[in-house]
C-alpha cells in the first residue's frame, strides 16, 4: 500500500493559518532571536491576548504545547495525585481518554444517547453521584460524532448540580459554532476550559493550546507549570493569528459553506448515513456494506480517513478542499455493490 496521497484523518483547517501568521514566523526567523529564552516563563502576552479576546482575566488562563499537554497537567493534578474518579460520554474523543485511564482511578464511559448521540444530563448527573466521581470531561462539539453536547443552561446546571466535580469542557472545535463557555468560568469554580489553535487558527504543527478556568484554580495549576514551556516561534504564531479575527471569520464561514456542500455529496452514496455536525468533520455510519471492502477501496485510492476499533461501522471523514472532498466521495461511489459487498436494500433505501 502507497503512502495516503489524501487525508481526511486528522481534523485539520486544510486552508492553513492567516497570512499574518506567516509575516511574524518569517520575520521572527530572520531576526534570530530564537537564541534567547523568551521574555517571559509563563508567554503573559499571549496570555493577556487571549483574556482579552475572550473576556477573562489573564490569571485565568494557562497555555500549553497544545489542549492535550493542558489536559495532562490538569488529569496530573486532579486525578493522578488524588487518585480520583474520571466520567466521560461514550463516544468521545478517544486520545483524551486513553490519557485519563492512566490519570485516573478508573475511568467510566457514560453513553450518548443511541440515536442522534446526545448528552442524558440526567443519566451522566446519576453517574457522578453514584461514583462519587471527581472530574467529567466533555468535548464540545464532540468527537468523533461532531455535534454540540452542552448548551450554557445545560453546563451550568451541570455545573450547580456537582460543584465539589470538576466539569472538563474540550473547546476544539468550538471556533466553527462561534460558541465557548470560558466567560462561565469566572462564577464557576469547578469549571475548566480547553481550547486550542490547532484547530480553526490552522497552526496544529506549532502545537499552541491553554485552558481557562477560575484564577484560584489556575493558581493551583500553574504551580506544577515548566517555565518557558512553549517556544518562542509558537507563542509568536499564536499571537499573530489571535490578532487576526477577520481571517478567522472568513475562513470559518468558508469551511463551513465547505462542511454543507461536502456533507450533500456524502449523503448521495447509498451505503452512508451521514451525522449532523458542528465541527468541521462527519461520522459516517456504513449500513449493509462490509467495512473492510470499503477501506480497501480507499486505500487502493490513496485515501486516509479516521477509524476506531470500538466503531468498526463508522469513518470519520474531515471536510479538506473542495477539490479533494468530491475525490474522497467519488470513491466512496465509484464501486459498484457487489465489490463492496452492499446489501441490494442498503443501496434502494
Amino acid at each position: 500500500m502507497n503512502a495516503p496521497e489524501l487525508r481526511f484523518d486528522a481534523a485539520i483547517n486544510p486552508y492553513g493559518p492567516s497570512p499574518r501568521v506567516v509575516e511574524a514566523m518569517v520575520a521572527f526567523a530572520r531576526s534570530r532571536e530564537y537564541r534567547f529564552y523568551g521574555d517571559d516563563l509563563y508567554a503573559e502576552p499571549l496570555r493577556e491576548r487571549i483574556g482579552a479576546h475572550l473576556g477573562v482575566p489573564p490569571a485565568s488562563v494557562l497555555v500549553y504545547n497544545g489542549a492535550g499537554e493542558a489536559l495532562v497537567w490538569q488529569f496530573l493534578v486532579h486525578l493522578l495525585l488524588p487518585k480520583g474518579w474520571l466520567l466521560v460520554p461514550y463516544p468521545s474523543y478517544e486520545r483524551f481518554v486513553a490519557l485519563g485511564k492512566r490519570c485516573a482511578a478508573e475511568v467510566i464511559d457514560v453513553p450518548l444517547t443511541p440515536d442522534d448521540y446526545a448528552l442524558d444530563v440526567d443519566r451522566m448527573l446519576a453517574a457522578a453521584v453514584e461514583r462519587s466521581a471527581a472530574a467529567v470531561l466533555v468535548s464540545n462539539p464532540n468527537n468523533p460524532t461532531g455535534n454540540r453536547l452542552l448548551d450554557a443552561d445545560t453546563l451550568t446546571r451541570l455545573l450547580d448540580a456537582l460543584p465539589t466535580c470538576l466539569w472538563f469542557v474540550d473547546e476544539a472545535y468550538a471556533d466553527y459554532g462561534g460558541q465557548t463557555f470560558a466567560g462561565l468560568s469566572a462564577r464557576h469554580p469547578n469549571l475548566i476550559v480547553l481550547r486550542t489553535f490547532s484547530k480553526a487558527y490552522g497552526l496544529a504543527g506549532m502545537r499552541v493550546g491553554y485552558c481557562v478556568s477560575h484564577p484560584e484554580m489556575a493558581k493551583r495549576v500553574a504551580a506544577f507549570q515548566i517555565p518557558w514551556a512553549v517556544d518562542s516561534m509558537a507563542l509568536v504564531a499564536a499571537e499573530a493569528a489571535l490578532e487576526d479575527q477577520e481571517y478567522l471569520r472568513e475562513v470559518v464561514a468558508r469551511v463551513r459553506r465547505d462542511c454543507d456542500a461536502f456533507g450533500s455529496a456524502l449523503r448521495g452514496v447509498p451505503y452512508l448515513r451521514v451525522y449532523p455536525t458542528d465541527a468541521n468533520f462527519f461520522l459516517l455510519r456504513l449500513d449493509g456494506v462490509e467495512p473492510a471492502a470499503v477501506q480497501r477501496a480507499l486505500d487502493d485510492a490513496g485515501i486516509k480517513v479516521r477509524q476506531r476499533p470500538d466503531m468498526p461501522n463508522h469513518l470519520r471523514v474531515t471536510c479538506m478542499l473542495p477539490q479533494d472532498n468530491a475525490r474522497l466521495v467519488e470513491v466512496l461511489r465509484a464501486s459498484d455493490a457487489g465489490s463492496l459487498g452492499v446489501s441490494e436494500s442498503a443501496w434502494k433505501r
